[in-house]
């Protein structure tokens, strides 16, 4: 059951990412051949129109089939034949689909279970918060003069002090109280903290602004990622291929529906800016093309283009089977 579940929820998420390669080429009145979930052999196909819409065995990927994509066309639609800005904006969409969609999977989550506060829930034992005397219901409403309204502010304000005292000011009943709080860097949690645990509230404005901040902290955390493996921070070995990623879905499923969206917004965001690298065959080297162009003022060769985005394809077989085989021996 939770290969199942793995495999829609990443088949919804590769969906989206071509509905938006779709949808954005259909209304900028590119000629689209098929709309693909899927790869290899089809198992259904029906075609509306000029397009033929199939869905194929291998769930794990997708693609749109735009006329004259990889190749020169006479037809006044294709896309090669398009303004370098439609170009740009059909390539992209993919990608930024899938950070939509990560947004709106997350506001589904922190609508339901809330979203955190800056009053206090609970106070953790034996830390700073406990020692200086912060109560359960506390509101915090200043960190060292900067006012506070949100869980993030207060995080970044105490983050940002390292283990410095802190000037913190509380709303307790009616009253206006300051604590002088000493954080701590726990060992655990890999940051400064004080030992405080918030209460959540649940709005459809709060939501709306805690997932567009959870959205960008999750992309910070992705980039990193990518940098971290550029440079040799982080082993090749320990890229994570679909039979990981099924697995760590599965996982995740077990504990809950919430817990699923938001490991599945993860996803998505990974899966938006992974694609959005200026590498041939995925859309950010698409999109560097399409940018050399606006600079050299003229495009390269179709063929030329295509043949060049077929190496990148190869290379991205290889690497999905390398993946698939550190999978395979960490799993066994």
């Amino acid at each position: 059951m939770t290969i199942l579940i793995s495999i829609i929820v990443l088949s919804v998420l590769v969906m989206f990412h071509e509905f938006g390669h779709f949808i954005v080429a259909k209304l900028s009145g590119a000629r689209v051949n098929e709309f693909s979930i899927g790869f290899g052999p089809r198992l259904f196909k029906k075609k509306y129109g000029e397009t033929e819409y199939s869905f194929r065995a291998l769930l794990f990927g997708g693609y749109v089939a735009l006329e004259g994509e990889d190749e020169k066309s006479n037809d006044p639609r294709a896309i090669v034949n398009k303004p370098w800005p439609v170009r740009l904006a059909v390539f992209a969409a993919g990608p930024l689909m899938n950070i939509l969609l990560a947004f709106l999977l997350l506001f589904i989550v922190f609508f339901n279970i809330g979203s955190p506060i800056p009053q206090v829930k609970s106070v953790m034992e034996g830390y700073p918060a406990e020692k200086a005397g912060i109560l359960p219901g506390d509101k915090i409403v200043m960190v060292n003069n900067t006012k506070i309204n949100t869980w993030e502010e207060l995080e970044k304000a105490i983050s940002s002090n390292g283990e410095r005292v802190l000037t913190i000011e509380i709303q307790r009943g009616n009253q206006i109280l300051q604590k002088q709080v000493k954080p701590i860097f726990d060992k655990n949690a890999s940051k400064v903290m004080i030992g405080i645990v918030p209460d959540y509230e649940r709005s459809i404005s709060l939501a709306f602004k805690t997932a567009i901040n959870q959205t960008i902290y999750f992309s910070k955390l992705i980039i990193l990622s990518l940098v971290m493996l550029v440079t040799g921070k982080v082993s090749v070995n320990d890229i994570m291929g679909p039979v990981g990623i099924v697995q760590a879905v599965g996982t995740v499923a077990k504990t809950g529906v919430i817990n699923l969206l938001a490991f599945s917004a993860l996803i998505s965001v990974n899966l938006g800016l992974f694609n959005l690298l200026p590498l041939p065959a995925l859309d950010g080297g698409r999109i560097l093309f399409v940018l050399a162009e606006a600079v050299r003022g003229k495009p390269l060769p179709p063929e030329k283009e295509g043949y060049i985005h077929y190496l990148g394809f190869l290379l991205l077989i290889a690497l999905l089977i390398f993946a698939t085989y550190r999978d395979i021996l960490r799993i066994f």
